[in-house]
């Protein structure tokens, strides 16, 4: 079959989709650390009931923030499935993550996504092994031939195997069918700079790393945050002013909150391991329950000093918003 007719979305559909801020959604557990799905879903419709529509937001469900790597297969499908249900219902775009040291599991979490309507999976090379390309490139071919869902070639250099794709892999990858977009970062400037510039006109691109408003000027209008879990409107307010051309004012305003938000965040990841453990105690701080995380995050890492840091800050960020023109 030709390349266009395996593809549940083509590379174009996948370009106009890639728009807006890319929120890895929090999974809520309940105290005793259950998977608690209403929870889960009030919170998504939270962020859709402040405004998230096509063109400001995508969603990632049960992606890194969403502490899929302490989730069974069936809890992971359950919470695709949630996500999947809101996000159809107001046509927002949605990743799956479907990373996984089994293939076999990979393969079940693409037909899922598939049948659940979810528009592209994000699958990281190895976390566990270290990685050889050829045998990335080889999951990602396998994977291809049980699914029809569209793929997003992820640079996850920063999990466990701190894998740094290259452009030649890079390249291969976007040779499999289902390739229609990237998640690209990279802690090698030069790399990160050298991705951007040829997935811009190849796939719909999210751009992972810190450069926001330089990846928006080459041509990435997606990237990523988890503020929005908590307090989408700076986010959306960066990127209405980036889509306005008011760049140094995007910049300024991304930057005023972001690195504030990211020192005070390590004050949590210097204690433990995981992503949702600290956008938690942020949704806490916004009158939303964030709630609980599963050991190995240590929920008791977000002392009620830095909660109270929080809300000081979360206070500033929407000063800040309000005072944005």
């Amino acid at each position: 079959m030709t390349q266009e007719e395996h593809k549940v979305i083509t590379v174009a559909q996948a370009k106009q989709m890639m728009n807006g801020v890319v929120i890895p959604l929090a999974t809520a557990f309940k105290d005793n650390g259950d998977l608690d799905i209403d929870t889960t879903q009030r919170n998504i419709q939270w962020i859709v009931d402040e405004g998230a529509k096509p063109g400001n937001t995508v969603f990632i469900a049960c992606g890194s923030g969403g502490d899929f790597t302490v989730q069974t297969v069936e809890e992971r499908k359950a919470v695709i499935k949630a996500t999947a249900e809101i996000a159809n219902r107001y046509r927002i775009p949605t990743f799956a993550s479907v990373q996984s040291t089994d293939i076999r599991t990979t393969i079940d979490l693409c037909q899922h996504c598939e049948k659940v309507g979810i528009d592209i999976v994000q699958m990281s090379s190895a976390y566990y092994y270290d990685v050889k390309q050829e045998d990335y490139i080889a999951w990602v071919k396998e994977v291809s031939k049980h699914t029809k869902v569209g793929f997003a070639a992820y640079s996850h250099w920063y999990s466990g195997s701190k894998y740094d794709m290259t452009m030649e892999v890079a390249e291969k990858l976007m040779e499999i069918p289902n390739t229609v977009a990237v998640k690209w970062a990279s802690p090698n400037l030069p790399n990160y700079i050298a991705g951007l510039k040829y997935f811009i006109p190849r796939a719909g691109v999210v751009n992972n790393g810190p450069l926001v408003t330089y990846g928006y000027m080459l041509g990435a209008k997606a990237w990523v945050s988890h503020v929005p879990n908590f307090y989408p409107q700076h986010s959306w307010k960066v990127h209405e002013l980036l889509t306005a051309g008011k760049f140094q004012e995007a910049d300024a305003l991304h930057s005023a909150f972001e690195d504030p938000y990211w020192k005070l965040n390590m004050k949590i990841l210097g204690q433990t391991s995981g992503e949702g453990v600290f956008v938690k105690p942020w949704m806490d701080a916004a009158g939303l329950k964030g709630g609980v995380s599963r050991l190995p995050s240590r929920t008791d890492t977000a002392t009620p000093e830095i909660r109270k840091e929080m809300s000081k800050l979360l206070e500033k960020a929407k000063e800040l918003v309000a005072k944005a023109k």
